[in-house]
């Protein structure tokens, strides 16, 4: 015979209070004509339930994991992308046009003007940080192009960036 089980609960079903890391708490079950019901309950307002409970133990609830870094310092991301920026090989320029659109959305780098040159958009960029012009022809990526290219930076930056390239395509 199998028996269906909730899972844990991250509040408390007697007050309702979210269960903080590390945080001690019980966890009981109670039979019932259609099975079993599993409530969890904080220190506090455990008492009077235990005594209708088929079983009961005590528990602690796990340590949330940390939030993982998505980026590494803005001067090391500035670093690469000056490197990049006088590529001329056609790779070099699709990773330079990306990374210059990242550094947009961090305000890093600031959209001056645009203008054409052959079939290109070039786009000049203003780096504060480093007082410099940059100019960056516009690569007209595909979205997975993108996904590849953010890929190829984040390994090669030691980054996370899944789902950023998602985002650069809107």
């Amino acid at each position: 015979m199998e028996w269906e089980l909730q899972s844990w609960q991250s509040s408390c079903a007697e007050c309702g209070r979210e269960f903080a890391d590390r945080e001690e708490y019980y966890s009981a079950l109670y039979s019932h004509d259609e099975g079993f019901e599993r409530k969890d309950c904080c220190i506090s307002c455990w008492g009077q339930g235990q005594r209708d409970a088929f079983s009961f133990w005590r528990a602690r609830t796990k340590k949330a994991p940390e939030p993982p870094r998505r980026f590494v310092n803005d001067d090391v991301l500035i670093e690469f992308f000056d490197r990049l920026a006088g590529a001329t090989d056609a790779r070099r320029q699709r990773l330079a046009f990306i990374m210059a659109v990242l550094l947009l959305r961090k305000r890093l780098l600031r959209e001056t003007g645009r203008r054409r040159n052959d079939n290109k958009v070039l786009w000049i960029l203003h780096c504060r940080s480093l007082d410099k012009e940059y100019e960056i022809a516009d690569q007209g990526l595909a979205a997975g192009e993108t996904a590849e290219l953010m890929q190829e930076i984040g390994q090669v930056l030691n980054l996370s960036l899944d789902g950023v390239g998602d985002r650069l395509c809107r």
